[in-house]
């Protein structure tokens, strides 16, 4: 009889057990972003100072051996902005304006949150290192304050960032290194 109870309670844990697994497999998460703006406008995203039609930073080709040794950029640091479009702003950013911006990125190194990763990254042992042009994290921090006339918010409402390739590691391996973000900007 013992025997019969602990059979029929393993089989209901196993059962339970795979109710669980089954639950969470339909199971995710939805991220909602927006903003309340004083202006609203597209953007152009700029790399030092050329706009980019296409939005993409080319981060330039390195050798393994541009390795620093230990966990740190290395290459060039590409300074980004968001610029707004005049020709889509319903209303002009007014010069001298504060500004809240968000920037989400999926996948962070989990060291470092302000390197960006892709799967590639564990292939190479590189990322980009993105932060605001003061050097101040912005990745997944929710709504950062931005100061108009500052090194992050220039006076004609342009966000700053600088981009730099992040050695993980003290070796670099050949491969593709990436990233990407996805921004809110709100002008006060």
């Amino acid at each position: 009889m013992n025997k019969k109870v602990m059979l029929m309670t393993a089989i209901s844990a196993a059962m339970l057990s795979a109710a669980a697994f089954s639950a969470s497999a339909n199971t995710g998460i939805i991220n909602f972003t927006g903003a309340i703006s004083s202006s609203t406008c597209d953007f152009n995203v700029a790399v030092d100072g050329v706009v980019t039609p296409t939005g993409i930073v080319d981060m330039g080709t390195y050798k393994a051996s541009d390795a620093p040794g230990t966990p740190d950029v290395f290459g060039t640091a590409k300074n980004i902005s968001l610029v707004p479009d005049p020709a889509t702003c319903d209303v002009p950013v007014a010069a001298n304006t504060d500004a809240t911006v968000a920037i989400i990125a999926n996948q962070t190194d989990a060291t470092n949150t302000d390197v960006l990763t892709t799967a590639d990254s564990l292939v190479t042992n590189a990322g980009i290192r993105f932060t605001l042009a003061s050097g101040d994290s912005v990745i997944n921090k929710g709504g950062v304050a931005l100061t108009a006339g500052s090194a992050d918010l220039d006076a004609n409402g342009n966000v700053n960032f600088v981009a730099q390739p992040y050695a993980l590691s003290g070796t670099l391996s050949a491969g593709v290194i990436g990233g990407a973000v996805s921004y809110t900007v709100a002008y006060l």
